[in-house]
């Protein structure tokens, strides 16, 4: 069995283990409060997912890349993310959810093998370029799931009685809190979006020549930049709250997913 088989296998079930422990615990309604002894079996995955993309990808002559090493890459920053934010705040539900998720993404190189790439083809530029743009993707992976729990508190608002599956939303921050937190996720994924589009352009100079090129990915990543930078704008100038925030940047989202994610699902599997 491979490097990346064992050590993802292994690094899957501590992400899942804990993020079902972690909902298991927010259920018991607004008291509710995970252990903080979890953090240790996800940090432990974490190095081992770390590990396994790491010695999988970059080998001296080639570097390995496609869907399944993006999205496995993706969920190891979120899940990064999420941990150093958990040392900060208590753990929450949408660390619990994106774990159970991370375990499934960090599976991914698995069935998606992706492209060798030889190694001198990766300039500096361009593989800051692929950092942030993951890192990116990660934030706005984050602020979906954030959205999601958002819309939810917004529905049971609302509505006019409380259902008896309310316990999760129960354990949530307000949804002034939660909407506080969405946007600052945002602005984070918006910064590293921006940098993406400015690396780009380096590396499609080296590459190609000209600074932009009218493909698929550029023209989509610089539209769902303007949708964020809206959505933003929005919040700062006029004061956007859930409903009519949460509908620009679901747009946004899938302008994003499609400009790599989608695409290169279809390339490779079709």
């Amino acid at each position: 069995m491979s490097v990346l088989l064992i050590s993802t296998g292994f690094a899957a079930l501590l992400y899942l283990v804990s993020g079902i422990a972690i909902m298991s615990a927010m259920k018991k309604g607004a008291e509710a409060k995970a252990s903080s002894l979890l953090r240790w079996p996800v940090l432990l995955g974490l190095v081992l997912h770390g590990y396994a993309v790491g010695q999988e990808m970059f080998t001296a002559e080639a570097v390995h890349f496609g869907f399944g090493y993006a999205v496995s890459v993706m969920f190891f920053f979120a899940v990064v993310t999420l941990l150093i934010e958990s040392w900060v705040h208590r753990i929450h539900a949408l660390f619990g959810i994106i774990l159970i998720a991370a375990a499934f993404g960090a599976l991914f190189p698995v069935f998606f093998q992706g492209q060798v790439v030889p190694a001198a083809d990766w300039t500096l530029a361009f593989r800051w370029h692929l950092v942030f743009a993951l890192a990116a993707y990660s934030f706005m992976m984050i602020a979906f799931v954030q959205a999601v729990l958002m819309m939810l508190q917004n529905t049971r608002l609302r509505a006019k009685g409380l259902s008896a599956n309310d316990d999760l939303l129960d354990s949530l921050p307000g949804l002034v809190v939660m909407e506080r937190v969405f946007f600052r996720i945002v602005a984070t994924g918006f910064f590293c979006l921006t940098l993406v589009l400015i690396l780009g352009a380096v590396v499609t100079k080296e590459l190609q020549g000209v600074y932009f090129l009218f493909d698929h990915k550029a023209v989509l990543t610089w539209i769902s930049w303007l949708v964020f930078g809206v959505l933003l704008l929005g919040r700062t100038v006029w004061g956007w709250r859930a409903k009519t925030a949460l509908r620009l940047f679901w747009a946004g989202f899938v302008v994003f997913a499609v400009a790599y994610f989608v695409y290169s699902f279809v390339l490779e599997v079709f």
